[in-house]
């Protein structure tokens, strides 16, 4: 419990991207940049794959499905997952394989960057 507040922007950040999935349009769409999508899908993610890292750091697990990489990344692509399906159901948004392809290569950058940041060292080795 006494590291719960390290998940806290993680979930808040989750919570930012649902209700932005449920906007009618996304604010970005109107601007007629080829493939802004993509790129702010990979950010949006990349960011969340950082937080998802910063939730899971400290642990100190033996087994592969147990470390932090591991489960931010399952985490990071199963949610992605979900908002694309979220999507479908959200009028004027689309599921797009594209975007959920943009959301998986963001957290894989996200956990990547994670581990290579010294700024985040102290929180992994915790």
């Amino acid at each position: 419990m006494q590291r719960f507040w390290l998940k806290v922007p993680a979930i808040l950040y989750a919570m930012v991207i649902f209700g932005l999935s449920s906007l009618e349009k996304a604010p970005l769409e109107i601007m007629p940049i080829w493939n802004i999508d993509k790129v702010v899908h990979l950010t949006e993610y990349a960011v969340f794959g950082m937080l998802l890292m910063l939730a899971f750091s400290g642990s100190r697990a033996v087994k592969f499905i147990q470390r932090p990489n591991f489960r931010s990344l399952l985490l990071g692509t199963l949610y992605g997952l979900s908002d694309e399906i979220h999507q479908y159901y959200v009028p004027g948004r689309i599921c797009s394989v594209y975007d959920f392809t943009a959301d998986v290569l963001g957290i894989l950058l996200g956990v990547w960057l994670f581990n290579r940041l010294k700024i985040f060292r102290k929180y992994r080795e915790a």
